[in-house]
């Protein structure tokens, strides 16, 4: 009788064991990048259970008694054999699990537009998005340019100024060549009148200073000057001259001339009247973009 209890709790005593062995039964995904969150079905799980990647250790996010989840860690690309381990208690069984370079992605760069002359000689960009890893270049329109990787989710560079308008594409590539979609960054060359002053005096003419951006050195300025009536509208269409013909321009006849100074500043001669008036300014780039029409009253 007494055998019979022995080999009765024995018997308990193994199946208990056995119940109790540390498994993993199921994995999901077994491939992923950087960030995925991972599923690991099995146990008996609890508060000591850790899983391993290869021989990196990962902090569990979620722990149940037969499932518990992690994110994955910023490893190299490669296959990983994963494994848990409960104190001095190792699964039985492992899974393989592939590690994907991550994609990188642009979300947004400010800012988005550039002036085709800008103030400054550089554009300082910030571009966000994530998985910028060490090592990530910077593409604009598939070149490789000068930038600097702030964080994963952060990349800056400064470029100079654009020769052409229009739309380029902004991309990151990161060392083992994921490259993300290409965001749009858009150069504009459409001429914007900031403000217009009176400058120096002479004889019988004086200076119009006209600030703003995205002058060219061959836009023209269009002066209209309304009398009495549209009927008796006058129109004025000069082309502008570079500084270094701008002396040669003057003692020919300086009145009624205008001068490219920069892609800011324009200087128009304007020959005196006997009396103030109301007059439109416009400036036309060759491209066609034009300004808004600019009122002032000049003499």
């Amino acid at each position: 009788m007494k055998r019979i209890q022995w080999v009765t709790f024995a018997c308990i005593a193994l199946i208990t064991g056995q119940t109790h062995a540390l498994e993993i039964t199921s994995l999901s995904p077994v491939r992923g990048t950087p960030g995925t969150l991972v599923g690991i079905g099995g146990g008996p799980f609890s508060s000591q259970t850790q899983p391993f990647l290869g021989e990196q250790y990962i902090a569990p996010r979620t722990i149940l008694k037969n499932y518990m989840e992690f994110t994955v860690p910023y490893l190299p690309p490669g296959v990983y054999t994963l494994t848990v381990q409960d104190n001095t208690m190792v699964a039985a069984n492992s899974y393989q699990f592939e590690v994907i370079a991550p994609t990188p992605q642009v979300t947004n760069i400010n800012p988005s537009i550039l002036d085709a002359c800008p103030i400054d000689s550089f554009n300082h960009l910030q571009i966000t998005g994530r998985n910028f890893l060490p090592g990530a270049v910077l593409l604009v329109n598939d070149r490789v340019v000068p930038s600097t990787v702030i964080s994963s989710t952060s990349i800056e560079t400064q470029l100079p100024g654009f020769q052409e308008p229009g739309v380029y594409g902004v991309s990151v590539r990161n060392q083992l060549g994921a490259t993300s979609l290409p965001h749009s960054l858009w150069v504009n060359s459409t001429p914007v009148i900031y403000s217009i002053e009176q400058g120096a005096d002479f004889v019988n003419y004086y200076e119009v200073i006209i600030h703003g951006k995205n002058f060219l050195f061959n836009s023209t300025l269009v002066v209209k000057e309304p009398e009495d009536s549209a009927i008796n509208q006058t129109y004025q269409q000069l082309s502008s001259g570079s500084p270094q013909n701008a002396s040669s321009q003057v003692s020919a006849s300086p009145q009624n001339r205008l001068i490219y100074v920069d892609c800011q500043t324009l200087i128009y001669h304007r020959y005196r009247t006997s009396r103030a008036k109301d007059m439109r300014l416009q400036i036309f780039n060759p491209d066609g973009r034009k300004t808004d029409l600019y009122h002032v009253t000049l003499p």
